[in-house]
């Protein structure tokens, strides 16, 4: 399941130009899953709420631009012309800084709704 169509993506957008530029139903179904991890499959797909939309469109977003970082720079985090000098961001920094984005997004767009909470209405503490 997406909770996000290209249409909600262009509501999101709000006029901005769009950061993803194809495939966005590809990015929208990993943002789903992980949307899905944090509410505890509590969203009634049959009535996606607006706040899913949009949060699924952001973390969408999140992970395109990781992707398209990557790719673009290969992991290079700074460079020197002088001195000729470059330093790479580690895997792992980079997959910890994208999670606490998702993460970040998650709370923001989720937090009021009750979906962060599970069945037996534990809530979801931020750590």
């Amino acid at each position: 399941m997406i909770f996000a169509s290209e249409t909600d993506y262009e509501e999101y957008l709000s006029g901005r130009e769009a950061v993803i530029s194809a495939a966005f139903s590809f990015y929208a179904r990993r943002a789903s899953q992980i949307i899905k991890q944090y509410t505890f499959n509590n969203i009634d797909e049959n009535n996606i709420p607006e706040e899913v939309k949009m949060c699924c469109c952001a973390i969408a977003e999140l992970m395109y631009r990781d992707e398209l970082t990557e790719s673009k720079n290969g992991g290079v985090s700074s460079e020197s012309v002088q001195g000729w000098s470059k330093s790479y961001e580690s895997t792992d920094s980079r997959k910890t800084a994208l999670r606490n984005a998702q993460r970040d997004c998650v709370y923001k767009w989720l937090s009021g709704t009750g979906l962060l909470c599970s069945r037996v209405k534990r809530c979801v503490r931020r750590c």
